[in-house]
């Protein structure tokens, strides 16, 4: 080959590696420049669970980038930021993590996009049944659920097997016991639960109420107010004696949040603690925890032997805010968050019960949280709180009433009044639309 030809197959090769590498940056930087940023407003990035969902989203979406937001570790306070941040306009909100009771407040605010046109009929027979109604609202869709969680009894099964005691049945044979073992046991109470004056009261005290057939509304689609009845008087009567006459609670109990309890519980100072599903994974935990290994979990006890178990229904969601101009790629993540692949992390790594059905027969799920399989019928007939978009009105009503009961601030006919007449204040001229 003569020395022209030569020189010209380099150059030509220049070129063409030239233009290789100029066509490989200019698609990279339009890939860069046509990325589309999604601000997501998320629950506290605990053991990495949420990054790790956002990562593997991201890798399968690499036009797609998720901003975290994390929210505050509190219930109510996460309601207040994500409001605080619509009303300001401060920060532009893509996608947020919902509450279970929140799907109506943001639905009836305008804030919520509905979602029926962008979820199929198939893709919703996947979840659990109530954890799609609950993100019903007006006939419309608003959010889809990746988790779902219910209130279960926590128990030393050690202190039972050394007592010979079974789990209780009612909440009379859980003081009994809780007395049984208090008198042979050093510096132990016998029962925790997140009584402080915030939601987690709330749902606590509905599953009293419904044990000892009691209820807030007439029914489902009521705006009747319903709640002051001997029933519902009893129920906070055996809270408020759990506390004063029969003592088998600590004195903290009414400032008690979940981390609270569960970290007297996890130090050996409960027998009994009404926990949701989460602290499953956090009991197990060896580095924080002395009872690994020692724990047992069950249904709530029967208000009596004649009722039902009655666990309230909790659980998270996400909905996509209908002033984003990014929906198309919110909704792309949003449906990805509740995938079963997604939700499998949160199982693995925080003991988040699945909102999507086959996953219960997951069997790494199951090996994680051996209880979940005895437990799942519980989980199906959980019980939802009032739906409405004035949820936080009734429930804060709730709450400051049964906490000034359990303070003995007022007795617990006059909480249950109270409560009636404020309920009834908001339900005169704002509908209630289940209860």
């Amino acid at each position: 080959m003569s020395k022209n030809r030569i020189k010209i197959a380099i150059l030509l090769s220049v070129i063409i590696v030239i233009g290789f590498v100029s066509y490989i940056y200019t698609q990279n930087n339009q890939s860069i420049k046509e990325q589309v940023v999604i601000n997501y407003y998320s629950q506290p990035d605990i053991n990495g669970v949420v990054s790790e969902i956002i990562s593997n989203f991201e890798k399968l979406h690499p036009d797609i980038k998720v901003n975290l937001v994390e929210l505050p570790p509190n219930t109510d306070d996460k309601l207040i930021t994500i409001k605080k941040a619509f009303q300001s306009g401060e920060m532009q909100v893509d996608v947020f993590d919902c509450d279970i009771v929140w799907p109506p407040i943001f639905a009836a605010s305008g804030w919520a996009e509905p979602l029926d046109e962008h979820v199929s009929k198939e893709e919703l027979e996947k979840f659990l049944p109530e954890a799609v109604n609950a993100n019903l609202y007006m006939g419309q869709l608003w959010g889809l659920p990746y988790r779902i969680d219910a209130g279960m009894l926590y128990y030393r099964k050690d202190l039972l097997e050394k007592y010979n005691k079974t789990v209780p049945m009612t909440w009379d044979e859980l003081v009994e016991t809780s007395i049984y073992i208090m008198e042979r046991e050093d510096n132990i109470k016998g029962f925790g639960a997140s009584w402080d004056e915030f939601e987690g009261l709330t749902a606590n005290a509905l599953e009293y109420i419904w044990s000892f057939g009691g209820s807030i509304f007439s029914d489902t689609h009521s705006q009747q107010v319903n709640i002051n009845t001997k029933e519902s008087i009893d129920a906070l009567s055996f809270m408020v004696d759990m506390i004063h006459k029969h003592k088998i609670t600590s004195n903290e109990i009414t400032v008690y949040s979940s981390g609270d309890v569960r970290e007297s519980f996890f130090n050996g100072d409960i027998i009994f603690m009404r926990d949701w599903s989460s602290g499953w994974e956090l009991s197990q935990d060896a580095q924080n925890s002395q009872v690994v290994g020692k724990v047992g979990i069950s249904e709530l006890p029967l208000g009596d032997m004649k009722g039902n178990n009655y666990t309230t229904l909790g659980g998270w969601q996400v909905m996509v805010s209908s002033f984003s101009n990014k929906k198309e790629a919110a909704i792309e993540f949003a449906k990805y968050r509740t995938s079963e692949e997604a939700q499998k992390v949160g199982a693995l790594k925080m003991s988040h019960l699945p909102s999507i059905k086959k996953l219960y027969n997951d069997s790494e799920i199951n090996e994680s949280m051996p209880f979940l399989k005895y437990m799942y019928p519980s989980f199906e007939k959980a019980y939802l709180r009032p739906v409405s978009p004035y949820y936080a009105e009734i429930s804060k009503t709730i709450q400051n009433s049964v906490h000034r009961a359990l303070l003995n601030e007022l007795t617990p006919t006059q909480a249950i009044e109270l409560i009636e007449m404020n309920l009834k204040n908001i339900t005169q001229t704002k509908q209630v639309v289940a209860n």
